[in-house]
């Protein structure tokens, strides 16, 4: 490749290097923006904006500018992809208008934003919208290369950033092509929204790419006077969304922009009469919008009144059966409530509030909004007396895992939990109290220096409750404190650990081992501080081996080294105590057979132990502790191993008046009446939904460009009398009669049987699974028996086939003989 001969034309974008900008002109620009979301393909529905504007760049200062949106116009798209129109946006227009009016200040030099300046007014939204046209004047233009890679910083974050500058003598113009890789960015500006509970794999992400995102700018520069002029730019950005490997396409979202040259004028950009306060750089700052649901968007004009009309609908439409809308019209429920007020809402309860048809679906939308004033107003309206008990309880676990943790929600969640009224109800303070230990957690995964002092009260209850061996007080306290996670609490929790604290080893074994499980959360955090603390409780003799068995599942937790693991396999060699040797090699073998990307070194280090532990711990029955872990992990192609062990003790069922057999007894009759007695309730009623309401349904719908409808739904259904409970996912595409049913009934305390069955109306392919205990031989026991049924093929228990083939099938099959 050939350099640029860009000394002939300095480097100095008029608009990119600003330097040499004179301060008496203004550049005046056209920008447009789009916005778009769904699946990609004509004939479904997507959802978008559109921003178009005049942007006015002036000289301040040598490197200070100002940037003026002129006549602004926003549209929004909510419609069938592509033929349905985007239509003007006059409500969010005029709301965003006086801000979208005011210039904002930027500091620029040798093609790189600096920081942004603003007047409070102006709200994070309007902010991001300027970012968005600075970020296409952030240009690193080398004078002696035209290809290069850089970090590049950027709204997304410092990203990885690929130059190509190519000349067009012909044309007089260079060409400038960068393109960026959005999933290798250092500071990542990136919000996970409902994942709290999750663990981050970072080895899997690079294994599959379910998320691919890349950035793409193309820019046409002109010699000018001062330098050299942004003509034309255009940038795509492309955000592909496939978590589970689709073939054909995947959800998208994608956002193009084009920044064209009109004029200059004279006229100077003028900045109001306020404050400029710096708001950041270039990065993308997260606002407080309205919590939204990716739904086919709505039109909200008058959100009290479009509120009871939903209401009503669900209403009339919802009283035998579940209406096939019913689940949408349920996320547009919430989604209204989430945009009306706390007056609003409390006027619709007050209508409402004494038709209970209508006060249950209120009760059960409102905690789904996930906003502080819905916890505020369950705990204002239970204080008055307008909830019952169950209701309070049910609405607030909803409310609190769904809520947003900031600190505004925990602090009146705790003000819940220290209330005098709760504090005289049991099982509503625990859930209150649980529920305040998850929202900690929550808030800790969005803001990694959460304060310890967000436990304080816990920790000040847990001190009081030992102070005076108040146990159940104790137990929750610890729970609570396993919920939220926090490293804070490792001291506290210390202090009831076993063997660590004489007065400890004088508490219930209940009460040390939930000490050591309020550690799981904290090792994950904190691993190397977990370790020590957890080796020392296996290794520790004189405890119960119950503590000692929890204590070596908490140590696996923190991901031990190999070294840590050797240590373990040593001692555990030299253990008198056979329930603790048989559960840590069993657990420490189950590890070896695990394959998530992020416990390979685990599974690597588990591989060395087993081969320093004793073989004969492999050769203990199962009188002794065993741990079972059952791992599975799918990247592009199943693989399944369906395993099989040879008993030598028959396996009988549980008599009335007897727990234990003896051994040589004679063996039970086989569970052949299990059966029977499962498919008499199955033939009762093949679908639960022709005669009972489903508890809950899903939709996940697309809508074609003819109005049909794509997608499925799923219902839930139980039946109380027969214990029973059925799943049912069916398509709603019309002519599509597949469907995917699962039923499951316990038929006594010992005895639980479930059915699989998938294909056209249920009847292609089936699989029962009868659940049993029992003894084998003088041991409690339980066992599994699985038969499959697949296109009229029998697997019998026995390994036997029961085949059976269709007349029509059979004579053509001898027909063909008589040819041959």
């Amino acid at each position: 490749h050939h350099l640029l001969s860009l000394s002939l034309i300095p480097p100095c974008l008029a608009c990119t290097n600003l330097n040499n900008f004179a301060l008496d002109k203004t550049y005046v620009y056209k920008y447009e923006a789009l916005l778009l979301g769904g699946l990609p393909h004509e004939g479904l529905a997507r959802a978008g904006i559109k921003v178009s504007s005049k942007v006015l760049l002036s000289a301040v200062t040598e490197h200070t500018f100002l940037m003026k949106l002129m006549d602004p116009l926003l549209h929004e798209y909510a419609g069938i992809w592509p033929k349905d129109p985007f239509v003007p946006a006059t409500k969010l227009t005029s709301a965003l208008a006086a801000q979208l009016q005011i210039p904002i200040k930027f500091e620029y030099a040798n093609g790189v934003v600096g920081k942004v300046f603003a007047p409070a007014g102006v709200s994070p939204t309007v902010m991001n919208l300027h970012r968005g046209i600075l970020n296409i004047l952030q240009l690193n233009l080398k004078k002696t290369q035209n290809i290069y890679e850089l970090q590049e910083a950027g709204v997304q974050g410092v990203c990885r950033t690929h130059y190509v500058i190519n000349e067009d003598p012909k044309a007089n113009h260079i060409i400038v092509t960068k393109s960026k890789d959005l999933s290798h960015c250092q500071e990542r500006i990136i919000k996970d929204i409902g994942l709290a509970y999750t663990e981050r794999c970072a080895e899997c992400t690079e294994r599959v790419k379910s998320l691919i995102e890349t950035a793409t700018y193309n820019y046409i520069m002109k010699p000018a006077a001062a330098g050299v002029l942004i003509a034309e730019a255009t940038v795509e950005e492309v955000h592909h969304f496939s978590p589970l490997n689709e073939i054909h396409g995947a959800a998208m979202m994608e956002a193009k922009q084009t920044l064209a040259f009109v004029e200059i004028e004279k006229t100077p950009v003028v900045p109001i009469k306020a404050d400029y306060l710096a708001r950041g750089s270039l990065q993308y700052e997260f606002a407080t919008e309205i919590l939204q649901t990716p739904i086919q968007l709505m039109k909200i004009s008058d959100a009290p009144a479009q509120i009871i009309e939903v209401l009503k609908h669900l209403v009339a439409n919802n009283v035998a059966m579940v209406h096939d809308d019913a689940p949408l019209k349920f996320v547009q429920l919430i989604q209204l409530l989430r945009v009306a007020t706390l007056e609003n809402i409390e006027a619709i309860w007050a209508q409402f509030k004494d038709k209970p048809v209508y006060r249950r679906w209120i009760l059960d939308a409102l905690p789904a909004v996930g906003t502080p004033v819905i916890v505020k107003l369950f705990k204002e309206k239970f204080l008055g007396g307008e909830l019952t008990i169950p209701e309070f309880i049910q609405a607030l676990v909803v409310a609190l895992q769904m809520v947003t943790a900031d600190l505004e929600t925990i602090q009146l969640t705790a003000s819940l939990a220290l209330h005098e009224k709760i504090a005289t109800i049991p099982a509503l303070r625990e859930v209150v109290m649980l529920g305040y230990g998850s929202m900690i957690a929550k808030h800790c995964v969005a803001v990694p220096t959460c304060p310890a002092e967000l436990l304080r009260p816990i920790h000040e209850i847990a001190a009081e409750a030992t102070s005076k061996n108040n146990i159940p007080e104790i137990t929750l306290a610890l729970k609570v404190l396993g919920n939220a996670g926090h490293p804070a609490s490792l001291k506290p929790i210390m202090k009831l650990l076993p063997g660590l604290r004489t007065a400890a080893t004088s508490l219930p074994l209940r009460i040390q081992v939930d000490a050591i499980l309020a550690l799981r959360n904290i090792a994950k955090k904190e691993p190397k501080l977990v370790q020590p603390v957890a080796l020392q409780l296996v290794l520790d003799r004189a405890l119960h081996p119950e503590v000692r068995m929890v204590a070596c599942i908490v140590l696996f937790e923190t991901k031990p080294s190999v070294a840590l693991i050797s240590s373990l396999a040593g001692a555990l060699k030299l253990e008198t105590n056979m329930h603790v040797a048989s559960f840590a090699y069993s657990h420490i073998k189950s590890l070896t057979r695990i394959t998530a990307p992020d416990m390979a070194a685990v599974a690597g280090a588990a591989n060395v132990a087993i081969k320093l532990m004793s073989p004969k711990l492999d050769r203990l029955s199962f009188r002794f502790s065993r741990a079972l872990q059952l791992d599975f992990y799918h990247s592009e192609s199943y693989n399944f191993y369906k395993r099989t062990a040879t008993i030598m003790e028959p396996f009988r069922k549980f008599h009335k008046d007897r727990y234990m057999a003896p051994h040589g007894a004679s063996k039970a009759v086989s569970s052949g009446s299990t059966a029977s007695s499962f498919e008499k309730i199955q033939k009762q009623a093949k679908f639960l939904g022709n005669a009972v309401p489903p508890v809950f349904a899903v939709i996940a719908r697309a809508v074609r460009v003819d109005h049909k409808l794509l997608g499925y739904q799923l219902a839930a259904y139980f039946d109380k009398p027969n214990a029973r409970v059925q799943l049912v996912v069916s398509s709603i595409a019309e002519n599509d009669n597949l469907k995917i049913c699962a039923d499951g009934a316990v038929l006594s305390k010992h005895k639980v049987t479930a059915r699989v069955a998938w294909g056209p109306e249920c009847q292609q392919y089936a699989v029962i699974a009868k659940a049993e205990a029992g003894v084998l031989g003088e041991f409690p026991a339980a066992r599994l028996e699985v038969p499959w049924r697949l296109k009229g093929i029998q697997v019998n228990p026995d390994g036997t086939l029961s085949i059976q083939i269709d007349e029509d099938i059979l004579s053509w099959i001898q027909k063909h003989i008589k040819e041959e």
